[in-house]
């Protein structure tokens, strides 16, 4: 792939990724509540996510999981009660178990972190569909393996330093020390967002326009 080839990719895949979305939503939370190093954890691995789902689309299997309705929609179910979960524990964890109390950034923090930023990318089927319209205009009929690989993980890699720098961006100009105090409070707005976004989802399997 050239160099002609590889910058309008790279500018597609950023678009992509700076479009907001139940990702942004949870790796702010994590920004919030944990610091920057949770924000990066929840980005980093986030990214493992989308690599995966680039390379399932490059070998065919993520097509074929598009093109079966019942299939794509389970996945979006999927995907909607796993936002709901993390929304619905948001929303009824008391003060005293709010990520607040986790500020300190020990493991606990950072597995749920990257846990949850893996899931919610490996739970989005929209990514598939994105990755659908965008491999059919980059990948060449017969492309090597270290030509797909370049497309994945340029894919990959530009969504974790997206979602880095936004972790990074909140602790770096002090906007979360100015919402320390209010953290409990962002906790369940983020959640009553995630909870929406999986309600329209829902929504959207059940009564399709």
């Amino acid at each position: 792939m050239s160099l002609a080839q590889w910058l309008p990719l790279t500018l597609v895949c950023l678009l992509g990724a700076m479009s907001p979305g139940p990702s942004l939503a949870v790796v702010l939370r994590h920004s919030v509540a944990g610091g920057a190093p949770a924000g990066v954890l929840c980005a980093l691995a986030h990214g493992v996510g989308i690599f995966v789902w680039a390379m399932l689309m490059i070998s065919g299997l993520g097509a074929l999981l598009v093109t079966q309705p019942a299939w794509f929609d389970a996945l979006r179910i999927a995907g909607a009660l796993f936002l709901l979960y993390i929304g619905a524990r948001a929303l009824i964890a008391p003060p005293d178990e709010a990520p607040s109390t986790e500020v300190s950034g020990g493991p606990k923090v950072g597995h749920r972190a990257a846990g949850e930023g893996l899931l919610i990318a490996l739970s989005n089927p929209k990514i598939a569909i994105f990755f659908a319209a965008l491999f059919s205009q980059f990948i060449r009929p017969g492309a090597a393996l270290s030509e797909q690989l370049l497309i994945a993980t340029t894919a990959a890699g530009i969504d974790a330093l997206w979602y880095a720098l936004v972790a990074v961006s909140l602790s770096r100009f002090g906007a979360r020390r100015s919402w320390r105090p209010q953290l409990n409070l962002l906790n369940k707005v983020f959640g009553a967002i995630l909870i929406a976004i999986a309600a329209v989802v829902v929504w959207s399997v059940m009564v399709p326009g």
